[in-house]
């Protein structure tokens, strides 16, 4: 028979009981006044310090998809990194109805529901901005989602790098792994990677395999793109599937009238 190892809060006042544990047939104890089975409360101080190792396992995972946004994150310019809804600067109604879509999009995100997220318009008007403040709303309300912002042309940079620097951990698989696996993606600037931005321009095979693996894996989960590009250009320049995909179940936020905000204070 199994050798019972008394918690130590039981182990004083302790007489036998005649009555029997109808769970474990063993006599009961009279612990401080109570009629108990030793054997359940040392089952329930068991499962007390179970659920508190399981409620810090869950805080460390939580904390470590929290943390995804900040040291996962590829990012070309460092001053996203401070981007939120309160420094997006509105000066023309367009600017202020995007801003306002996208604060809605983060309420329907982090309601569950699942669509993908396609800013476009010229360069400059703060597309990129309004993308990771919308990973940092729902990052910020802790859901227990991972949350991702992606340079697409930085991440061809570190892979094609990798090729040559074996001691990199930036690699093809590395890439398409991280970026499968986030809940919510943001792929900043797509076009950029090719090199030039022009409608006779084609994404090589290296860059069309790679979003290719990503997107095809993504179809249940939330992607949002920005873009310089327009959706006509976009299927000139990829695979008509990739494309397809990335446009899939889309909500648009269109900057037509927004201008250039780098360089809307220079003197020329």
């Amino acid at each position: 028979m199994q050798k019972i190892e008394m918690p130590k809060r039981l182990q004083s006042s302790i007489t036998f009981h005649s009555d029997r544990c109808d769970i474990h047939t063993i006599k009961k104890m009279v612990i401080d006044g109570q009629v108990v089975c030793p054997r359940c409360e040392l089952e329930k101080e068991q499962q007390v310090l179970k659920d508190k190792m399981q409620a810090q396992f869950d805080s460390i995972l939580i904390n470590k998809k929290y943390n995804t946004l900040l040291h996962k994150s590829i990012i070309s310019d460092n001053t996203i990194l401070e981007a939120t809804f309160d420094n997006y600067e509105t000066t023309i109604q367009e600017e202020v109805t995007n801003k306002n879509t996208c604060l809605e999009i983060v309420e329907r995100l982090k309601d569950g529901q699942v669509f993908n997220v396609f800013l476009q318009g010229v360069q400059g008007t703060g597309k990129s901005h309004l993308a990771y403040s919308i990973l940092r709303g729902i990052n910020d309300a802790k859901l227990d989602k991972s949350c991702l912002f992606v340079s697409v042309e930085g991440m061809m940079r570190l892979i094609k790098d990798s090729f040559s620097n074996k001691e990199s951990k930036y690699t093809e698989q590395y890439f398409v792994d991280l970026l499968t696996d986030v809940d919510f993606l943001v792929l900043d600037d797509i076009g950029a990677e090719t090199g030039a931005i022009d409608t006779n321009k084609t994404a090589t095979d290296f860059v069309q395999r790679i979003l290719y693996a990503i997107t095809t894996t993504r179809q249940d989960k939330t992607t949002i793109v920005t873009t310089n590009l327009s959706s006509k250009t976009l299927f000139q320049m990829y695979d008509k599937k990739l494309v397809s995909r990335l446009l899939k179940n889309p909500k648009y936020v269109i900057f037509e009238k927004t201008k250039d905000k780098r360089i809307a204070n220079i003197p020329f």
